[in-house]
């Protein structure tokens, strides 16, 4: 049996809403020790900002009096079923190049969030990733 995602999430999902200061997104990441917040508007999951959204536009000069959604990823949301594999989610992350995955339920309801801090974590992923380097190293012969 193949671990599931919903067994990585370790935190309630910590939220902002659609229209706050990416000022205050930021703090709210330091005050609860976390690198991303969920978007919402209303009881809608409309995106993730997260703390490398916040550098990045810092070194562009651009203002964090810009909404979270401004900064922050709100169109082609990468997501994943709180069903699917945990293997799923690391290839997920390392195909987009992401830290951060929302996870839903089958309904696309939010369910939480993992990081891939929570992956590294987990001896599972490591040895399925394990695993495969080995196949595609004597693979490449």
């Amino acid at each position: 049996m193949t671990a599931k995602v919903s067994y990585l999430i370790s935190k309630p999902v910590v939220t902002i809403n659609k229209g706050t200061h990416s000022i205050d997104a930021a703090k709210k990441m330091a005050e609860h020790n976390i690198g991303s917040l969920i978007i919402m508007d209303n009881e809608k999951l409309i995106g993730i900002i997260t703390e490398r959204d916040i550098i990045r536009a810092l070194g562009k000069g651009i203002s964090l009096d810009l909404p979270v959604e401004e900064i922050g990823t709100t169109k082609n949301l990468i997501t994943i079923n709180e069903n699917d594999s945990i293997y799923k989610a690391a290839e997920l992350m390392a195909k987009n190049n992401i830290r951060h995955l929302i996870v839903t339920n089958n309904d696309g309801k939010l369910v939480g969030i993992i990081s891939i801090r929570d992956l590294i974590r987990e001896s599972h992923v490591l040895k399925a990733l394990s695993v495969t380097s080995e196949q595609e190293w004597i693979g490449s012969d």
